[in-house]
């Protein structure tokens, strides 16, 4: 009887240790990122300080993993909907995406055809697009490049399969955006898209 009790006990605590251990993955998987996500908003601030006329320290910054031309071509997009704020990287890849929302299609030119974002889910509520599927149609968003402001309304949000990339094409006589995450399951993808309505400049 001793025994089986000792046993389950064991077995309780092993129980218990994977549990810790499924948890705190995800967790110093989003610790490294936000060191990665500090690093890039320093850099950026940085570069947006700098007169041009001396070279910015970026090799002084631990932690970053983009090179100052990588920085040059950083957007960012507001949702106020949802009180979401994230910079888009140029270039779609693994790493990229862990940071940031990312560019879909090559040389996109934004208020030009149909600009293209994706964006993971997040671990935790609010991160990147976790609450992108919930933008409803005639919503406002807000892609900033440089000194200029393209706003765009949400006309149509849908679940579609991975395998539709038409969802990317350009739109004859249309300049839209469109916005790409995956489902809670990740089988499917949500795709939120917008129609530009106006542009706005600070210069």
């Amino acid at each position: 009887m001793r025994t089986l009790k000792n046993k389950k006990s064991i077995l309780g605590i092993l129980f218990l240790l994977t549990g810790l251990v499924l948890v705190s993955i995800p967790l110093y998987v989003e610790w490294n990122q936000n060191k990665e996500v500090k690093a890039m908003e320093q850099a950026l601030s940085l570069i947006a300080q700098s007169d041009g006329t001396e070279p910015v320290a970026l090799e002084e910054i631990p932690n970053l993993t983009l090179t100052e031309e990588e920085l040059m071509h950083v957007m960012e997009l507001e949702i106020p909907f949802i009180d979401m704020k994230q910079h888009i990287l140029e270039k779609t890849t693994d790493d990229n995406l862990n940071i940031a929302l990312t560019q879909i299609k090559p040389e996109q030119v934004p208020g030009v055809g149909n600009f293209t974002v994706a964006g993971h889910r997040g671990y935790r509520d609010g991160r990147h697009f976790s609450n992108l599927a919930r933008v409803p149609i005639g919503e406002k968003v807000y892609l900033h490049a440089g000194e200029d402001t393209y706003v765009y309304e949400i006309i149509s949000s849908e679940v579609i399969e991975p395998t539709f990339v038409e969802v990317l094409d350009d739109t004859q006589g249309k300049n839209e955006i469109t916005m790409i995450t995956c489902t809670i399951s990740g089988k499917k993808r949500v795709a939120v898209k917008g129609e530009l309505v106006e542009r706005t400049s600070r210069k």
